[in-house]
């Protein structure tokens, strides 16, 4: 439940740091790196759930279907910022990144059931989650 708590309190900060069309500076991209880290992450911890026949389906599909919207409105606000220099490279890779883990949990939640799909769409959350904490630093 805290995380849960932790991963709300940081997608209120997201529209204030993206917002929609305007500039972005390191430290908004740094945040939006750090708020798709925690996204991929919970959800490998939902997609293990799921692999695992630990969670309902029900579960499953309403927790990733939350973390995909969460992760896709991540992509579209990076999309519509702009900013300079090597910023810009910084802020263009973490809109295609929320856009991966985006569609890994639409996935997910598209078909809670599959143990086998569940397990690569954890480890494929994994990565991402690394790779953003990686690039958040």
């Amino acid at each position: 439940m805290l995380r849960l708590g932790l991963l709300l309190g940081l997608l209120v900060l997201l529209p204030s740091g993206c917002g929609g069309g305007g500039s972005v500076s390191q430290t908004d991209v740094q945040k939006q790196f750090e708020a798709i880290q925690s996204l991929a992450a919970e959800g490998a911890l939902v997609a293990d759930g799921a692999a695992d026949d630990r969670s309902t389906d029900v579960f499953v599909r309403v927790h990733s279907g939350y973390l995909n919207r969460a992760a896709g409105k991540v992509a579209t606000e990076l999309s519509s910022a702009r900013a300079s220099g090597t910023v810009d490279g910084k802020r263009v890779r973490a809109a295609r990144l929320a856009t991966h883990v985006a569609d890994r949990l639409a996935t997910l939640a598209g078909d809670p059931g599959d143990s086998a799909g569940a397990r690569r769409i954890g480890a494929q959350l994994r990565v991402d989650a690394a790779l953003a904490k990686r690039l958040a630093g």
